[in-house]
């Protein structure tokens, strides 16, 4: 493919990006990219078109670690009491669901608590308990998403 800059009609200038190219102080308008890798990019006022779409992961074992790096959505079917421990750096975020079946219980992290009273909600025993946690500075924040039930 090549990149053509065409003024009052004229070829001005072509890059054929058949190989790794470099571009130093370029603006591209209106650019597509296909599977393209970029690494130490900064991008202004990007527009995404389509859908965004996330990591799913599987935790299992009764002691595991919420790491936002595994996944943005995470699962968890309790097998047995758990303890979590905090994997978050400032400015991460995952979506928590546990499927407990039998009232096992969950030692969280050090953790703030939005809604539910202020404190760690109670686990359904059907179907999904959804959880929001995400850290700011050094806090580790949690909500129970919906009503829990």
């Amino acid at each position: 493919m090549a990149l053509t800059k065409v003024t009052a009609g004229m070829t001005v200038g072509v890059v054929t990006l058949t190989e790794t190219q470099t571009l130093t102080n370029k603006t591209l308008t209106s650019a597509t990219l296909t599977a393209a890798t970029l690494t130490a990019a900064t991008l202004t006022s990007p527009t995404f078109i389509g859908t965004a779409i996330e990591d799913v992961y599987a935790l299992s074992g009764t002691s595991a670690s919420l790491e936002p790096d595994n996944g943005s959505v995470q699962t968890h079917t309790l097998s047995g009491n758990t303890t979590y421990s905090d994997g978050f750096t400032a400015g991460e975020a995952i979506t928590l669901m546990i499927d407990d079946g039998t009232a096992h219980t969950i030692t969280w992290p050090t953790m703030t608590w939005i809604n539910n009273g202020a404190a760690a909600p109670t686990l359904a025993t059907t179907g999904y308990t959804v959880i929001a946690i995400w850290k700011v500075s050094t806090t580790l924040y949690g909500a129970l998403v919906g009503d829990g039930s």
